[in-house]
This record gives structure tokens, sequence and C-alpha cells, in this order.
């Protein structure tokens, strides 16, 4: 039985796939971890520990080096909140084009029998814009970017797209980072945290927008210099920013909106990230398959034989050689099997038939010593 250990909230509802017969979810450590934006202590990155299922996208919170060389798969739900944070980046972007809530609290603070009457003479001081025949550019186009260029096409702005590859598309122009600075009313940041993405955008960058452009980041934090967003507001550079990932920093100040990363923070997302990331690690722990992980390969097979190895290591000279060896060895018959790779590491699915179990340990034991080996399982047929 395999314990799950949650360190964050999940329902019943969304915990569901994880049966009882091989699982036993608690909040003490155990054989796998479900989270969601929590940080992953480095202590918990132990033999023990198998996976980690992120339900969401960001892992930044997870040392994905540490995880890899630990031999603990990372895997989270790209898709899960996309349609959330699409929906939530619409809104900052009306926020933007028209003061609603300055208008609204202007109308709380009147005090007249015929309110409508003194509100509209005050109405002037609230003229807005349109989002209509605007151009708007999206840095980052995956799954939540692939929406929201859409939802802006539909609203009749024009769309720069910035992406690492740039796929052909009929409702978007793809081009480089600068030219989008230059041309869009409103940049939104929608890219993943990494080495290229950190401080993206600095004050050289943030130079070449326009005085009356919007900045909105819904990616990660740190890939914007607040600073430099701080003095290109207070020189009047740069006209407003919104952000998902609020810093001390920028309080108080009545051009920068901060939200409390609330950008996959709805029912249908919770929801849906939390019995996704459950589907996967069951799917994992059970059967050895890998989807959606950020430092496994991904790797299905249908459970051909009585048990099945999987193995986890970094490339090495004549490992598959020598991992053949371990197991002919010991006489096992090879039912199946299937190999995939990812960066410099290996994954392999082994499937054999029906064997002593001693001999089984004594392979797996024989393939852990192998140099450059991380993690060796042997699992046996899910319904026995």
């Amino acid at each position: 039985m395999y314990k799950i250990q949650l360190l964050a909230d999940f329902d019943e509802e969304q915990l569901t796939t994880l049966d009882k017969k091989h699982f036993k979810v608690t909040t003490k450590a155990g054989d796998a971890l479900m989270i969601r934006s929590g940080e992953v202590e480095a202590e918990t990155l132990n033999d023990q520990l198998l996976a980690i299922a992120r339900a969401g996208v960001g892992i930044n919170t997870i040392d994905v080096a540490a995880a890899t060389q630990n031999g603990t798969i990372v895997m989270n739900t790209p898709g899960q909140n996309a349609n959330a944070v699409k929906e939530l980046v619409l809104a900052s972007l009306f926020l933007t084009a028209r003061p609603i809530f300055q208008a609204a609290e202007m109308v709380e603070q009147l005090k007249s029998s015929d309110l409508l009457t003194m509100a509209e003479e005050k109405r002037a001081d609230f003229v807005g814009q349109e989002l209509q025949g605007k151009t708007v550019g999206l840095l980052g186009i995956g799954a939540i970017g692939s929406l929201v260029a859409e939802s802006c096409y539909e609203l009749g702005m024009e769309v720069l797209g910035y992406a690492r590859n740039d796929p052909e598309s009929d409702i978007m122009r793809f081009a480089s980072l600068e030219t989008i600075l230059t041309e869009a009313d409103f940049i939104v940041v929608l890219l993943p945290l990494s080495e290229n993405t950190e401080q993206l955008l600095s004050k050289q960058e943030l130079q070449h927008m326009k005085s009356t452009a919007y900045l909105l980041n819904f990616g990660r934090g740190e890939i914007v210099d607040s600073s430099a967003v701080l003095e290109a507001i207070e020189n009047e550079q740069l006209a407003g920013y919104i952000t998902d990932f609020p810093e001390s920093e920028l309080q108080g100040h009545k051009k920068i909106l901060q939200l409390p990363h609330i950008g996959g923070t709805t029912e249908e997302a919770l929801s849906g990230s939390g019995a996704a990331a459950a589907k996967a690690l069951k799917a994992f722990l059970l059967h050895g398959t890998v989807k959606d992980s950020v430092n496994f390969p991904t790797a299905k097979l249908p459970f051909r034989g009585e048990y099945r190895f999987t193995l986890f290591y970094e490339n090495q000279s004549k490992m598959w050689q020598k991992i053949i060896e371990a197991i002919s060895e010991e006489s096992l018959e090879i039912v199946d099997m299937i190999s995939n790779r990812k960066g410099d590491f290996i994954y392999v699915i082994i499937d054999v038939e029906s064997v002593e179990e001693v001999k089984l340990q004594q392979t797996a034991e024989r393939l852990q010593q192998l140099a450059g080996m991380k993690r060796v399982r042997v699992l046996a047929q899910p319904h026995k």
C-alpha cells in the first residue's frame, strides 16, 4: 500500500481515483506527495519518496534537480487551470481599459435623493477606452496563451505572440520581444519561470514599451523586475501594472494592482487539477507509466507480464548492456519493454514473466548498484 502525503487541501471527490486497496491518504511523510503551490522542503526528498504530483503547472517551489538525482518523479497538470487563468487575464484587461472600481467607489460616496442624476454629472471623470482595435502582446503561447489569444481576437484586438517555437496561427502574428514591447498596448506575461525567462523584463526592456501601455504578469513574479516597473510607473513611462504575484515593494501604488496568486483558483480548476494529479500519481505508482512529468520522459506500456521493472538512470556507457545482463543472469523472461529519454536521463519499463520473488529482488538490487542508476522499482500486476 502506498502512502500519499497531502500538502494542500484536496477533497474526497478529487481523490476518488486513489482506491483504499492500494493507497492511504495521510498528512505524514510517505511514498508520494500531492501539492498545489506549497514549498517542498529539501528534507522531504529521501529514499522513500517516489513521486511528487503538483495540482497545477508551476514547479518553482520544488527543487526539480534534487528530485531527479533522488529518482523522484515530478508531475504537474498542464492545461487544467488554463481557462481559469484566461478569464482572470481578460478581467484584468477590462479593468485597465475601464475605471470600474473608481467609478463604483465614487457612486458609493455620493449623498443624494436623486443618486442617478448626481452620478451622471460626474461620469466624465471616468471615461475609459475600448479593447477593440488595441494590440495585445502575449509572452508565452501555451495552453493559457492560446486561449487568451482566441478571446482577444474575438474582442477585435490585434494579437502578437512571443514563443520559443512560433507555431502557425490565423489569429496572431508572432514577433520578437522587442517588437511586441514596442507595438503592444497591453503586454501579458504567461511564460513559465526558467533560467531563460528570469528577469526577462527589466529596466532596459520596459523602456521599449509605450508610456500608455499596461503590463500584466500571470507567469511568475521573478520574470518581471519589480523595481524597474515601479521606476517606470513613477516616471510615467508605463501606465500600470497588474500582477498575480504580490510583493511588498509594490504596495500602496494606485497604478499597481496586486492579486494573491488566484489565477487558477476557481472551483472548477481546483477540482480538475486535483483529480488529474491523483490520476497521474495512481498510474505511475501502480503501473510505472509517466505522463506530464517535468523530469521523467513520457512512457506508457500495457502491463503484459506478471511483474514489471521500472528503471530511471543517468545515461552511462554500455548501460543498456549491463541492464540486460543483470536480467538475463537471473533467467528472467522479458515479455515487453519500452524506454524513453529526457535530457541526460532515461526511463525504462520492462515486463517479465512470473518468477520467484527472491530473483526479482536480487535483480533489482543488482540494477540499483549500477553507476548512474537513480531508482529501480519492481511492480506486481495491480490485480494481484
